[in-house]
């Protein structure tokens, strides 16, 4: 069974609601309160709104007769986290924070305090999400490069046949572009030639428009001269030989073994499976960022001032955290050896 309740199966109050919030400028009217949402950002509203209307119409559903911003009682969303309570806290913490971020828009008005409140517990609970999650699989980024090199030419060398050879190189070079500019998946899965990504004959130039960014900053960035031959020569001979297996014509930068568009799940799964083969650890893309913060953490406070441009943040709370992370390694490190030369000395 879904957990959701599709858009169009809304009640009307609730479509207008959606629509109206998201109904752009005229000349005459002002936007929605969440006409400037992107794209992805309004998907993941309407997921959160869509799981809570699956719940009300199972559960509650003489609820949905009335306004859908006088559902959001204390009581029923506490209902509503209890059906929740075999997610973990963070989940929960998204799915209250959308609907009431939605409801909220919808009648600014309304007394939101209780609510608010519960939410404000939710977020003590949720804390920065399971750390335990990470643990082990932030691997520096110099790792990561080797690994994605290692499959783009030796291991794409070896191959057994032209098709599993391109493969390669392609998985390859996803793997080493990502550790040493770690852009988040959707924008990486999204790299169009011409638009996004730009090759002249000195360089290659990756170009991300305000829609493409968490922070809506334009942010941009060449090739590092590591990976510039070797994702120039898939460009140039590796993409265009795929897109004939399919007879595909399109500009999208990361392609399937027939030309076609891959999606964020398949390179997603994709970079997780290589990355646990190839060093022993699955490390999704997401990863990639935390690895490439830690080690500029690592190597000294002026590198650690670069996280934020690198990874495109707009405020310095995650270089902080990444830096105190890295001292807290090397400390580790450091303690371990003073112990190892105390018992030398002893023996």
């Amino acid at each position: 069974m879904s957990l959701v309740l599709p858009r169009a199966a809304w009640p009307v109050a609730d479509r207008m609601m959606w629509d109206a919030l998201h109904k752009k400028a005229g000349p005459f009217d002002d936007p929605g309160a969440l006409a400037h949402l992107r794209q992805t950002s309004s998907k993941t509203l309407e997921a959160c709104y869509a799981r809570w209307m699956k719940w009300l119409e199972t559960t509650d559903p003489d609820a949905l007769f009335t306004p859908p911003a006088e559902r959001a009682t204390l009581a029923r969303l506490q209902r509503w986290l209890d059906a929740l309570a075999h997610t973990a806290p963070m989940s929960r913490l998204l799915f209250v924070d959308g609907v009431l971020r939605v409801l909220r828009a919808t009648d600014p008005d309304q007394d939101w305090t209780m609510p608010q409140r519960l939410l404000a517990g939710l977020k003590r609970a949720a804390g920065r999400g399971d750390p335990a999650r990470k643990q082990g699989r932030i691997l520096s980024s110099e790792v990561l490069l080797k690994a994605g090199l290692t499959q783009a030419t030796a291991n794409a060398d070896a191959a057994p046949s032209p098709l599993k050879r391109m493969i390669c190189q392609r998985d390859g070079i996803m793997i080493a572009l990502l550790a040493l500019l770690p852009i988040r998946r959707r924008s990486f899965c999204e790299l169009t030639l011409g638009q996004s990504l730009h090759v002249s004959e000195s360089e290659i130039l990756l170009s991300l428009s305000e829609d493409m960014t968490k922070t809506g900053v334009p942010w941009e960035a060449a090739v590092p001269h590591q990976v510039e031959p070797i994702l120039r020569r898939y460009i140039e001979e590796t993409r265009p030989a795929l897109l004939s297996r399919g007879d595909q014509n399109h500009d999208i930068l990361w392609v399937g073994k027939k030309g076609e568009i891959i999606g964020q799940d398949y390179i997603g799964s994709r970079i997780g499976g290589l990355t646990l083969k190839l060093t022993g650890k699955r490390v999704p893309p997401h990863f990639f960022r935390d690895a490439a913060a830690t080690t500029l953490a690592r190597m000294s406070p002026e590198s650690a001032r670069l996280i934020r441009p690198v990874l495109a943040h707009s405020g310095f709370r995650t270089a902080e955290r990444h830096y105190i992370h890295a001292q807290t390694i090397d400390a580790g490190r450091d303690y371990q050896m003073l112990i190892k030369r105390l018992k030398e000395g002893r023996s």
